[in-house]
């Protein structure tokens, strides 16, 4: 397995999901990432730069828009986060307020660390480490939204 410290180390930076912090990003490769909620709970893993053209930044620019269409990590945010905030108040339904709602949600609570890979099997590496980490293969750590039950 490869050393995955960068993706949990508390010295390496968290990054807001904001578009400036995509520019950081390399624009080739296959990307594995590790997202925290209010920087400290591990919430979630992901991968991107799978195919085409290997974009990693892709992904990460898809999650900060919020729009949950097409993207599971926006649906899980706005299913355990956003909606049970909305029980609190008065909600008057708008086309698109709850993909604005979720994006605020994910630029202000929600940070992350990653790893680029640029090597032609790029992509098989991260799956395989995206499953590893899913199931608490890096110090039985697993991701609140979407690791995995044995």
């Amino acid at each position: 397995m490869s050393d995955l410290t960068p993706l949990f180390d508390e010295s390496v930076p968290l990054r807001t999901f904001s578009l400036s912090n995509i520019k950081e990003i390399p624009e080739y490769g296959s990307i594995i990432y590790t997202v925290f909620l209010d920087r400290k709970e591990f919430i979630y893993v992901g991968i991107g730069g799978l195919s085409g053209k290997k974009d990693p930044r892709s992904r990460i620019r898809q999650h900060t828009s919020g729009i949950r269409s097409g993207d599971q990590f926006c649906i899980y945010i706005q299913d355990f986060y956003v909606i049970p905030l909305l029980f609190s108040q008065p909600y008057v339904p708008q086309k698109g307020h709850l993909d604005q709602l979720t994006k605020e949600f994910i630029q202000k609570r929600l940070t992350y660390r990653y790893m680029v890979f640029q090597d032609e099997d790029s992509d098989k590496l991260v799956r395989k480490l995206e499953r590893e980490i899913q199931s608490g293969g890096y110090q039985g750590m697993k991701p609140k939204l979407n690791g995995l039950t044995q």
